[in-house]
């Protein structure tokens, strides 16, 4: 009984795939495929960067200006985009910008942060032990 539902479990989850019961809308996998694609750690390094020099203070914060292009989707190179209407792809790539932007934005915020505080710590503790 048990193998019995374990086949039919099988089928009809090959059944959902192939129905296009398991499609996912074209936002979602925008998504989906941005959060796999973005470098975290590459902004989270930048921001850091930028914040331990204060450079955001001085100038225009560069690192938050270059985390806010949208990246460029080459449509080609994704094979689920590949046969679908314009509209679907559309909204996937107009997902996967706003979603990039979204993260990398975020991370180059979160070294920015970081790195000023390291920097302040820095400071502070190098001005204290002067006092000593």
């Amino acid at each position: 009984m048990r193998r019995v539902f374990c086949v039919l479990t099988i089928v009809f989850m090959c059944l959902m795939s192939t129905i296009g019961v398991c499609d996912l809308p074209p936002t979602e996998v925008g998504q989906q495929d941005a959060q796999q694609d973005v470098p975290r750690p590459k902004w989270f390094l930048a921001g850091c960067i930028s914040g331990s020099f204060f450079l955001w203070l001085i100038s225009d914060n560069s690192v938050a200006r270059d985390a806010k292009k949208p990246p460029e989707v080459d449509i080609n190179n994704v094979p689920h985009l590949l046969g679908k209407p314009p509209e679907y792809v559309e909204k996937y790539v107009t997902s996967y910008q706003a979603e990039s932007v979204r993260i990398s934005s975020r991370w180059a915020e979160y070294g920015r942060m970081t790195g000023s505080g390291i920097t302040i710590a820095a400071v502070l503790g190098y001005m204290i032990s002067k006092s000593f």
